[in-house]
């Protein structure tokens, strides 16, 4: 299993499409990802990423976590 600490991470609305964006990177690559959450999956990962740090990514299973507080 690797983890990879997400290194930044942006958080947009299109009007025009009515749809959430989120992209980030991770630390160490060069590659921005996207993805476009539902609503209710949006505003839970805006909170975790604005309230909680740092945020790090499991690469085998797909699914971002906090650090250990």
């Amino acid at each position: 299993m690797a983890w990879i600490r997400v290194d930044k991470y942006w958080l947009g609305y299109s009007i025009p499409k009515r749809s959430s964006y989120f992209y980030y990177s991770l630390q160490g690559e060069r590659t921005e990802y996207q993805f476009f959450p539902p609503p209710e999956e949006f505003g839970a990962l805006a909170d975790m990423f604005r309230n909680e740090g740092p945020i790090n990514f499991n690469t085998d299973k797909k699914y971002f976590v906090t650090a250990a507080e």
